[in-house]
């Protein structure tokens, strides 16, 4: 503007098109594309020009009230927010295409710009000769089983995740990654928040302790606007029994990412940290030599599952080199193969075969249990489907919570939360306190000055007067809660817990049960074992030296000796969608008229039932026959239950998962052609096979549980 005032030796028109040209290049619209090339590094092509008039000069009065130019325009001042001012092309194609609600989030220009977190570059593969080779045919020869040269393991947890790997060159010992926590208090950790820090093109700026040490300083700095973080966010997936992979997350200020983008950027974030632990260790690891477990809670859904093995792709994670392990199984390995006590009493290769015992997982985000017996060749057989909830020590931070709503006010502690950095601080210090009490501790924990300012009145007015004013005490810049209270938040906790672990015990395969295994990061919380031992007086509780490991490094045990879990006990009725003649007492609803045939149809052709045991790899087989003569391909429609004997697939309690497509292209057998239907159960996911009897054609396919399948 205050070039525009100080030409006034410039004529009027071209006073007015500088006039016109300060105010183009302020545009909301004009700077967001200009942002957008500056991106993609095209800002050669954003070059203002002032239009060239070759017209003869003319002088003309203007006459009393005529417009010299008519426009509308936005003056951005910098610092200011400027909508729409970065678009992401592949994003915002696919949201198009989905004509999604969801509002698209505003971009702000940060204060402070942090460089993408570096990736380690990985080396090029030496090439191999293209030539093909002939297997060894010596009489009695016999195939190996491949043994993977490394195997790393990936616990992606609810608060904390991790990562260990274990080489063939030295096979006693299994390395645990270690994260620098920033702390003076404990300098080195095993394991890193699952916390996750991106800039608004939504690239890696950092994860784990560096991620929250980051967002502190952008918050304190009030510069958070320009990055999203996200924390804690594996529990979106508990409960869901279709996942929707574009559901989205929300980041600290409400805007939304799709979940599968905030799963897979976490994960590639461990997987590049193992990567870089392996070049600072000078290890040479050829990528193509490594078997990737990534561990989830067996009460998990199938659909859940699948999201998380598509993620772990994503992240970059070849298909054929990955297996999912589920969480207490891998901890039940772990303490089968070389787990210490805290008594002491060696190794637990004293459970000898037919002994059967319960895991505990106990997480931040979820219990799980699994009841497993140790076979005669050491392996084991799964007794009891998997169990449990989210009842994980989470419960207890979002408990002191509630409480303090009720002395200091809903409205003050929704403030106090928007104080991101002391409301972190907060979090962090009642995650650390909560795993030291013991029965009949106190909990202490610090009044910020930003949550004391907040307050109505004196704080230790409001602690006094409240319902809590017995149990709860103020001290000078602290809040006390005595043991009583403390015991009464843990008791509210797990009521759930302990109702699920006394149901599990009494079922009929879990009868001879001795021994009740605790881990997990919450299994270090004194107050929790002392509960398990008060409760189950009748069973030996054992938790492992080091309890927060055992699912990472049991993982890793998995990596090495897939088979070892021989069986599982099917968490749903299994089955497909069929058709056979229509009977008296079949609903008139299913009725369908096919080639002159009537045909009762939507029937729940039943593969495996509810609590079934089924040894791991096992197929179950069934034919089905051709409805039609012309009918060219058939389509099976696989469905879960869990209702054990459902008769039709409209049933309430049944879900589609998947559906395979077979080609019958060979007419002439009309409808005495069929296709042998096979499901393989056991394993972390299901796979389904078509064979079209006449063709010999043979149509595979994992279940997709992430798809509309209806």
């Amino acid at each position: 503007m205050d070039k525009v005032k100080s030409d006034m030796s410039k004529s009027r028109k071209e006073r007015a098109l500088n006039f016109l040209m300060s105010i183009f290049v302020n545009d909301a619209y004009v700077l967001a594309f200009k942002n957008v090339l500056d991106s993609y590094k095209l800002n050669p092509l954003y070059e203002p020009k002032m239009p060239i008039d070759e017209t003869p000069r003319t002088t003309r009065k203007r006459s009393k009230g005529e417009k010299l130019f008519e426009c509308e325009y936005k003056v951005i001042r910098k610092g200011e927010e400027v909508e729409d001012a970065h678009m992401d092309w592949e994003s915002s194609y696919s949201d198009m295409e989905r004509q999604t609600d969801v509002p698209k989030p505003k971009y702000y220009e940060p204060k402070k710009i942090l460089d993408p977190k570096p990736r380690p570059v990985r080396q090029a593969q030496v090439a191999v000769p293209k030539r093909i080779y002939g297997r060894p045919g010596e009489e009695g020869s016999k195939e190996n089983e491949e043994e993977w040269p490394v195997v790393v393991a990936l616990d992606f947890g609810t608060t904390y995740s991790g990562y260990a790997f274990w080489r063939k060159e030295n096979p006693s010992e299994i390395t645990t990654g270690k994260w620098n926590t920033g702390s003076k208090e404990v300098l080195e950790s095993l394991k890193t928040p699952t916390s996750l820090l991106l800039n608004q093109n939504n690239e890696v700026i950092e994860f784990g302790y560096k991620a929250e040490k980051i967002f502190k300083e952008l918050a304190e700095d009030e510069d958070d606007k320009g990055y999203r973080y996200f924390r804690q966010f594996k529990m979106t997936l508990h409960n869901e029994s279709l996942f929707d992979e574009k559901r989205p997350i929300p980041d600290h200020l409400k805007r939304p990412l799709e979940a599968l983008e905030v799963f897979s950027l976490s994960i590639r974030d461990l997987r590049d940290e193992c990567f870089r632990d392996f070049d600072n260790k000078r290890i040479k690891v050829d990528p193509d030599d490594i078997l990737w477990i990534l561990t989830v809670p067996a009460i998990w859904g199938d659909s859940a599952k699948q999201f998380m093995r598509k993620a772990a792709e994503k992240a970059g994670i070849p298909s054929d080199q990955l297996k999912l392990a589920l969480e207490p199984e891998a901890a039940a390995i772990y303490v089968m193969k070389e787990a210490k006590t805290v008594f002491g009493k060696g190794t637990v290769t004293t459970f000898n075969p037919g002994t059967k015992i319960m895991v505990a997982d106990l997480g931040g985000g979820t219990a799980d249990l699994t009841v497993l017996e140790v076979k005669e060749d050491r392996k084991m057989k799964q007794l009891h489907q998997s169990a449990g909830g989210a009842w994980g020590g989470n419960l207890i931070n979002k408990k002191i919570w509630e409480i303090m709503e009720e002395i200091f006010g809903s409205d003050v502690i929704e403030d106090f939360k928007k104080q991101t950095s002391d409301f972190m601080e907060m979090e962090s210090i009642i995650e650390l306190k909560k795993r030291d009490i013991t029965i009949g501790s106190k909990l202490e924990l610090p009044i910020f000055p930003s949550l004391s300012g907040l307050c109505k009145q004196d704080y230790r007015t409001l602690i006094k007067n409240s319902k809590y004013g017995n149990s709860v005490k103020a001290r000078t810049g602290k809040l006390r809660f005595e043991p009583d209270m403390v015991q009464k938040i843990f008791d509210l906790t797990f009521t759930n817990l302990f109702t699920v672990v006394k149901k599990v015990l009494k079922h009929v395969n879990a009868v001879g049960v001795k021994d009740i295994i605790l881990v997990g990061g919450f299994a270090q919380a004194d107050i929790i074992v002392k509960q398990f031992e008060e409760k189950f007086s009748g069973y030996k509780v054992i938790v492992p030296i080091d309890p927060v490991l055992a699912v990472l490094k049991g993982a890793v045990m998995f990596g090495q000796d897939i088979d070892i879990i021989s069986s599982r006990i099917t968490a749903h009725t299994y089955g497909f969608d069929a058709m056979r003649h229509f009977r008296d007492g079949d609903l008139r609803s299913k009725k369908r008229k096919i080639d002159n045939t009537i045909y009762c149809v939507d029937l729940f052709e039943k593969m495996v039932a509810i609590g079934e045991s089924v040894d791991v790899g096992k197929t179950f087989e069934k034919e089905v026959f051709a409805s039609s003569k012309e009918m060219k391909s058939m389509v099976l429609k696989f469905y879960q239950s869990e209702i054990k004997n459902p008769t039709y697939v409209t049933d309430p309690g049944c879900e589609c998962i998947g559906k395979l497509s077979v080609e019958m292209p060979d007419l002439s057998g009309g409808t005495e052609r069929s296709v042998m239907v096979s499901i393989k159960f056991g394993e972390t996911e299901i796979t389904v096979c078509g064979v079209d009897k006449t063709t010999g054609k043979k149509q595979e396919t994992v279940l997709d549980l992430l798809r509309d399948t209806k």
